[in-house]
């Protein structure tokens, strides 16, 4: 069994972390068109590696397909992604990031990279790559047991009822 500390602790620590996250993910930020969700461009760094259908934009973005709609409508309207039609199946459309887009996100990875070279700086690059190994192997096992895809809710090793991870046990 682990470290009972220890699991507090690291609750403890994302708590702290998510409260970061939030404050920089519900902020809004002004351009030459008006005032934009932080949010709303988190779609772009997926669109970057692919072209998807809004639907495939919602699921990996962990998101209601009714957000992603209003963000991606805003992203259209920034010029950052075009719709087309889908060359497999022409009744479906596809997002797809423009030139424009992809400065965007080439940006917004340069001020992501020079904040963590200013947060990290006496890092390592070892250091950082086992965090990134670490952080990525806790969010699979999280995820396997939080968010399964199809499987049956986690249930508490000392009551049998089904743990809601977010809330507390039920």
């Amino acid at each position: 069994m682990l470290d009972q500390e220890a699991v507090d602790d690291l609750f403890d620590v994302l708590a702290r972390y998510i409260r970061i996250r939030d404050r920089a993910v519900h902020t809004t930020f002004k351009t030459a068109d008006g005032e934009f969700e932080t949010a709303a461009f988190k779609g772009l760094f997926h669109l970057a590696r692919q072209s998807m259908r809004s639907r495939e934009l919602a699921e990996s973005l962990n998101a209601d397909p009714s957000t992603v709609s209003r963000h991606v409508a805003q992203l259209v309207e920034l010029g950052l992604v075009r719709r087309e039609a889908d060359p497999v199946d022409g009744r479906a459309i596809l997002l797809v990031i423009t030139d424009a887009g992809r400065e965007r996100v080439e940006a917004m990875r340069m001020v992501r990279r020079t904040a963590m070279d200013h947060a990290m700086s006496d890092w390592t690059d070892d250091e950082l790559w086992t965090l990134v190994r670490l952080l990525g192997r806790f969010v699979d096992a999280a995820e396997s047991i939080i968010a399964p895809p199809c499987a049956k809710a986690p249930t508490s090793p000392m009551t049998g009822a089904p743990v809601d991870f977010v809330k507390g046990q039920k």
